[in-house]
């Protein structure tokens, strides 16, 4: 089962920003045995194909349309994802369900394209505070779960659990949630990747390694920084016992 550490740089970076981050990266961090991919606005995947192209960085989109063409102003088909160099597409991220409303049935879709297109979906789930406060949040990830990958085959899948009142408010959850989610999780996905993204950042990486059923990072805010993000993988590689070169 291989690891993976994925950066979500979301709405940020206009294209020279993007690009000087991207060349900081691609000059710094050479890993072997891990996946590194940097999931980029749409308007910038060409400039960081060019950069990342043969490197040791994958380049991955925040989201996708499932269509390969059509009358769907204003979306991005995973046909536009391939052609700039996409090998990886976020699909499901909690701000899609919760600002945009995307449902289970759309991320089904979304998914089941990806897959169809040689895109490997990072396929989000997690509960809300007020679910978790309710008793709800084993049985919403389930649901998220059986329904974002009914009929899919999911040896082409990386699954991120990100708890929603963890991303972006610099509060992560803590250890004993985060193990006991994942252990959940992982009868479902079998041999699937599960990453945690929710507040990672350099000062927890090596602690959040620990954990069993943990195999790797979906990294926000910390991704922003190409110092940051390089922490993140060397902690966290230094649990795994992966190689860095």
């Amino acid at each position: 089962m291989k690891n993976l550490i994925a950066a979500n740089w979301k709405m940020h970076f206009d294209v020279k920003e993007a690009e000087d981050t991207a060349k900081r990266m691609a000059s710094t961090i050479k890993f072997n045995g891990i996946d590194i991919v940097v999931c980029a606005n749409f308007t910038h995947l060409d400039r960081l194909n060019g950069i990342f192209n043969a490197g040791s960085i994958k380049l991955g989109a925040q989201n996708m349309y499932f269509e390969e063409r059509g009358a769907f102003t204003g979306e991005v088909s995973p046909l536009m994802l391939k052609a700039v160099g996409c090998e990886y597409v976020i699909i499901g991220h909690s701000e899609r369900r919760h600002i945009f409303n995307e449902d289970d049935e759309l991320i089904n879709k979304k998914v089941k394209s990806a897959i169809e297109h040689n895109l490997i979906p990072i396929f989000c789930i997690g509960e809300t505070y007020d679910e978790r406060e309710k008793k709800q949040a084993f049985s919403v990830i389930e649901r998220q779960i059986e329904s974002g990958l009914r009929d899919v085959d999911i040896e082409n899948v990386i699954v991120a659990y990100e708890p929603v009142w963890a991303i972006g408010t610099g509060v992560a959850a803590d250890m004993a949630t985060i193990d006991k989610m994942h252990n959940f999780v992982r009868p479902f996905v079998d041999d699937v990747p599960i990453l945690y993204g929710g507040s990672v950042k350099p000062n927890n990486a090596e602690e959040l390694a620990h954990i069993e059923n943990l195999n790797g990072f979906l990294v926000g805010g910390a991704s922003l920084k190409a110092e940051d993000f390089k922490e993140i993988i060397e902690k966290f590689t230094k649990i795994k016992g992966e190689k860095y070169a």
